[in-house]
């Protein structure tokens, strides 16, 4: 009898359960070519996925384990890959980590009782919340609200915590972390360079030959790809720049695309390094701003465990409309080929710097991109996919309550409260965008945001957030 465990391409751990399991005799990998192929993926994405598999298989077998690898060119999809391998091996039980994204653990029962294999599931390591933890609460709270589930992480958790009082008597200090970067004087750190070996250097060539219609270039490569590179990513991101991270957390920089943020999420979220790592290192920061410290453990024990619960808890966010958007994005969006002349500065600039880095920071995100897509009336399912393919940490369990939730308000208010929109006004105070306020107030991306009221004004006059900008643009109108 022989039992092995399958690790999945977003389950890189270094220390998998599998490991230390006593029953596990093998270890099993698929590269699956048609996962690769189901949207045009970024090149750095698929280069980290790639290539962060290879690492684990090279550390594995230097260590004596026995793994049996599909690999790319064998051309077969994932179930494929995983029957291909027991059957050829003669596996009779399966054991596998479970899987953050819906569908796949259901998949895999239904593999192993059409096989009659011994099956075996792990507990999602990618979340410090036990997914049953988080489900209770999230039933308990029909209406769900951020700031009370990050409360409750703090209490449960005891992290930034004096007794039952949050730490400097605050619970967020959102205050301090809404600052434009200077107009001089302010140069963010440049991030760690991780040394490539032959492995990454392969999975480059390989994807840049294979996937050489989707966006973005594999030869410009820049990410950690294995959990040593993805650790010493985190200490230099705690030595030189989470001082400055919770100041500028909001803040735009045309000419500089990471500022002070951490940019972990490509690896936190597939496994190179894990939340435990990632919390112990900037709790323990010799000399950070509380305001800093609180603005990233928000994110991290917040903001990301919410947005896998809301995911689990409300399986129809995948499908919601609100607002009946149904524009389709256009091809140039993908491969950037007939950009449109007009295209506004913040939109264009970030635009640019997805398709070079596939990534772009969160603030860049929802009031950049998400804002001139729902402005625009894009369908919320042509701009989930379009975020699915082109950012390197974009997952279906974080990106459909980001972007049909909060950036899209597809969902009429469950995950954000309002329609997170705006006119150059905003985008101009936190990235000087246009040449003065005057250009950004006559700006395309402002007409479009008042349009935007004017077009949805019944269905949003019912949104008592939204009763301000409202009565603006109703007295613009008068004028």
């Amino acid at each position: 009898m022989t039992s092995a465990a399958l690790i999945l391409g977003t389950q890189l751990f270094e220390r998998h359960p599998a490991l230390d399991d006593p029953d596990i005799d093998e270890l099993l990998v698929v590269e699956s070519a048609a996962r690769f192929a189901k949207l045009p993926y970024h090149q750095h994405k698929i280069v980290l996925l790639l290539a962060g598999l290879r690492q684990l298989v090279a550390r594995l077998e230097a260590e004596g384990r026995t793994v049996r690898v599909v690999r790319l060119d064998e051309g077969l999809g994932f179930a494929a890959g995983v029957e291909h391998l027991v059957r050829e091996h003669a596996i009779d039980g399966l054991a596998w980590m479970s899987a953050t994204d819906r569908g796949v653990d259901e998949r895999m029962h239904a593999l192993c009782e059409r096989l009659g294999l011994r099956s075996k599931r792990y507990r999602d390591a990618l979340f410090l919340t036990p997914a049953e933890l988080a489900d209770e609460w999230f039933a308990a709270h029909p209406t769900p609200v951020m700031e009370d589930f990050y409360r409750w992480q703090r209490q449960r958790t005891g992290i930034l915590m004096h007794g039952r009082q949050p730490a400097g008597g605050q619970w967020n200090y959102d205050h301090d972390n809404r600052h434009p970067l200077p107009k001089a004087g302010v140069e963010a750190p440049a991030l760690p360079r991780p040394e490539r070996d032959a492995i990454t250097d392969a999975a480059i060539e390989e994807v840049a030959a294979r996937f050489a219609d989707h966006p973005g270039d594999a030869r410009g490569f820049w990410l950690p790809v294995t959990p040593s590179d993805a650790r010493a990513w985190l200490r230099a991101f705690v030595a030189e720049r989470l001082t400055d991270f919770g100041r500028y957390e909001d803040a735009m920089a045309a000419e500089q695309p990471f500022l002070f943020h951490s940019v972990l999420t490509p690896m936190l979220n597939i496994g190179l390094v894990t939340v435990d790592e990632v919390l112990e290192a900037v709790l323990a920061a010799d000399g950070a701003p509380l305001n800093s410290v609180e603005g990233f453990v928000r994110q991290v024990i917040g903001w990301r465990e919410y947005m896998r619960g809301m995911y689990r808890a409300h399986p129809q966010l995948e499908s919601v409309n609100e607002l009946d958007l149904d524009r389709e994005l256009e091809p140039w969006w993908y491969d950037l080929d007939g950009v449109p002349d007009d295209l506004p500065e913040p939109v264009r600039s970030v635009l640019e710097r997805v398709h070079r880095h596939g990534y772009a920071h969160h603030i860049e995100r929802l009031m950049v991109l998400g804002n001139w897509f729902l402005l625009n009336g894009y369908a919320p399912r042509s701009v989930n996919d379009w975020f699915l393919a082109l950012f390197v940490d974009a997952y279906e369990w974080v990106m459909v309550p980001n972007v049909m939730g909060m950036s899209q308000y597809a969902d009429g208010g469950l995950v954000g409260t309002k329609p997170y929109v705006s006119g150059g006004a905003y985008l101009q105070r936190m990235g000087r965008w246009w040449r003065n306020a005057d250009a950004a107030k006559d700006s395309a991306f402002t007409e479009a945001y008042w349009a935007f009221l004017e077009r949805h004004e019944d269905r949003l006059s019912e949104n008592h957030r939204m009763a301000r900008p409202l009565a603006q643009m109703r007295a613009r109108r008068e004028d």
